[in-house]
C-alpha cells in the first residue's frame, strides 16, 4: 500500500508514513491506489469489477468503523485479500507500461479477469458475513414480539398477526 499523500510504500496498516511525516488513512489509500492501478484496465468488465471491488471495501471499512466488534471478522480482508488484490493489480499497471513484455501481459489478461471477478464475489460474501448477525439478531426479535403478542392474547395465531 502506498500513501495517499507522497507515494510512499507504507509497512502494513500503519497510520502514519514515514515518507512525509503525514498521518494516513488505509482505506483511502487502498481505494486511490486501486483507482489509480486501474485506470490501465482496457476490458469494461475488469473496470466493473474493480468499480465494485472499491465499493465493497469502502462498504467493509464502514461497516468496521460502525462496529469495532467487526474487526477481527474483517481482519483477513485488511491483512490479506485487500493487499493481495491493491498489489495484483499495481503490479499489472507497472508491467503493463513495459514493452518487452507486453505480450506477456496480455497473456496474462484474462487470470486477471478471472481474479477481479473471484475477488469481486469474496469481497460481496464478507460485506454479507459483517451484517449476519445483525439480520439474525433482527428475526430473533421480530419472533419474539411475534410471540409476545400471541402469548398477550393480542392475536388468535402466533403466526398471524393481521388478525
Amino acid at each position: 500500500m502506498k500513501c495517499n499523500h507522497c507515494g510512499t510504500n507504507l509497512r502494513n496498516e500503519s497510520n502514519f508514513c514515514f515518507g512525509c511525516g503525514k498521518s494516513v488513512n488505509a482505506k483511502d489509500c487502498y481505494i486511490n491506489e486501486l483507482k489509480e492501478s486501474g485506470k490501465v484496465l482496457t476490458r469494461q468488465t475488469d473496470k466493473d469489477s474493480l468499480n465494485r471491488i472499491i465499493e465493497l471495501t469502502e462498504k467493509i471499512f464502514n461497516r468496521t468503523r460502525e462496529n469495532p466488534n467487526l474487526k477481527y471478522e474483517a481482519r483477513r480482508f485488511v491483512e490479506s485479500y485487500l493487499p493481495m488484490i491493491t498489489d495484483v493489480i499495481s503490479r499489472y499497471k507497472e508491467l503493463k507500461g513495459h514493452k518487452a513484455v507486453a505480450s506477456q501481459v496480455e497473456e496474462i489478461k484474462d487470470n486477471l479477469t478471472e481474479v477481479l471477478d473471484r475477488t469481486e464475489e469474496a469481497f460481496d460474501i464478507m460485506i454479507k458475513e459483517l451484517y449476519e448477525n445483525d439480520i439474525m439478531e433482527l428475526q430473533i426479535n421480530i419472533e419474539t414480539l411475534r410471540r409476545k403478542i400471541y402469548m398477550d392474547g393480542l392475536v388468535k395465531s402466533s403466526f398471524d398477526l393481521e388478525e
